[in-house]
């Protein structure tokens, strides 16, 4: 009795030692990542806007604002782990596998060689902007001293016709002390300028525009023709897909239908399998990202989740050959396969 659990207990940890070297891996779900430049423009009114149209002869908004517009939409492949597609490579000593190389999240990139990883995207830097101008340093003591915005907006309005007046008379030589050079020249009209340009935003206020990076990502599956990825809104910019305050942007599916269709033998059984490693033979698919009015970009690509999946058999990597192996970090699908028979 003592031998049969002996051997039984023997038997158990053997096997448990066995699959103890399995490695278990996920294949890809080809995913799109969606690349959304937004441009957004603030518009704050000037302390004196309110008197722009009697001073200046121009009218000015007495309110603040701000608008959004997409100035640029990009699309790009990307992947995520197939939790539908989980499997366990059997690490046995009739198996030729000396290395696996998962991903950063556990998918199979390649077998007894280098995988290739996904790219990273480039990180967003928005243009710099100049320094804000602050209109009250261009003034003098007389100006800031006043006790009236009214008197203060007229006496603005002296300043700037008065800037203009002695740009004007640079320009045509007839200044009391003209620069001794075009260099001198060039930066007293620069100067007077700058200090127009502030002054005058007291009453017309100032516009700033930000540019700023969305990135989305949209996994495209089988029998979903069309998605509201985000909703679009000139007031609010980029928001939820449920938010109806924005206007539907859509992410579009067609299923190329790539794939052959496979014939199965009545009666016949799929093949054991032996080694537990499975690749993708991803299928075409094309994304378009839309709205009401037009296609903004569009992408044809291999995806794994509209082709099927496949099992290497054992004599691919038996102890007489070397197979180096490459998966399509995307799709999962065979990028480069390898055999030279072992000396």
């Amino acid at each position: 009795m003592y031998r049969k659990i002996f051997t039984s207990c023997a038997i158990l940890l053997a096997s448990v030692a066995a699959h103890a070297q399995d490695l278990t891996y996920h294949l890809p779900k080809t995913a799109v990542s969606v690349t959304l430049l937004v441009e957004k423009t603030t518009y704050t009114p000037g302390d004196l806007a309110i008197y722009s149209q009697r001073f200046l002869k121009k009218t000015a908004s007495l309110t603040a604002t701000e608008k959004y517009r997409i100035v640029k939409t990009e699309m790009a492949l990307t992947a995520v782990p197939d939790t539908s597609h989980i499997y366990s490579a059997r690490m046995e000593n009739k198996l030729n596998i000396q290395k696996f190389e998962l991903s950063d999240d556990n998918i199979l990139l390649a077998i007894n060689t280098e995988g290739r990883r996904i790219e990273p995207a480039a990180p967003f830097a928005s243009a710099v902007k100049p320094a804000a101008l602050d209109p009250y340093k261009y003034l003098d003591q007389d100006i800031l001293s006043v006790g009236s915005k009214l008197k203060m907006a007229e006496m603005c309005a002296d300043e700037i016709y008065e800037i203009r007046d002695s740009r004007n008379e640079l320009t045509r030589g007839q200044a009391d002390y003209m620069p001794k050079d075009g260099e001198q020249l060039s930066i007293m009209l620069s100067n007077l300028e700058t200090q127009e340009t502030a002054i005058r935003q007291l009453f017309e206020g100032t516009t700033v525009c930000d540019t700023v990076q969305v990135v989305m990502t949209y996994i495209p599956e089988k029998g979903r023709e069309r998605d509201v990825l985000f909703r679009f809104s000139e007031h609010y910019g980029v928001v939820d897909a449920d938010d109806l305050s924005g206007d539907p942007y859509y992410m579009a599916v067609e299923d190329l239908k790539s794939m052959p269709e496979r014939i199965v033998e009545p009666g016949k059984k799929a093949p054991k399998d032996e080694t537990g490693i499975w690749i993708a033979l991803p299928g075409k698919v094309r994304v378009s990202l839309e709205n009401m009015e037009a296609k903004m970009s569009t992408l044809e690509f291999s995806a794994a989740q509209f082709g099927e999946v496949e099992n290497l058999n054992a004599p691919l990597f038996s102890k007489k050959v070397e197979t180096r192996l490459v998966l399509n970090p995307y799709n999962g699908g065979i990028e480069s396969i390898e055999s030279q028979p072992i000396k």
